[in-house]
């Protein structure tokens, strides 16, 4: 299963620091709950503050449960520690199914 995710930031300021400082570790640790981070964008149309992230799950797996036990960890602590994370204005997630045949 992938999902799109797509998080809106406060200001450039705060967009820069999301990819250049906190995105490189959250995908080194989302990788020991079997979380894959297939890459992450700049969305460069609009206002310039949003990061796209496509997270997929292995198959079988309940991403629910993975994303739990990867909040209920140290990683997760990890992670976040040193980034506000109110600076992160929304978050929209869309789920996304293969079309047959393609």
């Amino acid at each position: 299963m992938l999902e799109l995710r797509t998080y809106s930031l406060a200001n450039e300021a705060a967009r820069r620091r999301y990819t250049e400082d906190f995105w490189p570790g959250h995908v080194r640790s989302l990788a020991k709950y079997g979380i894959t981070v297939h890459g992450v964008w700049t969305d460069t149309a609009t206002d310039g503050h949003r990061v796209l992230a496509l997270i997929g799950y292995r198959a079988g797996e309940d991403p629910h449960r993975l994303a739990d036990a990867y909040r209920a960890s140290t990683d997760f602590a990890a992670d976040h520690a040193g980034f506000d994370v109110a600076l992160i204005t929304s978050v929209h997630t869309v789920t996304l199914e293969p079309v047959a045949g393609t």
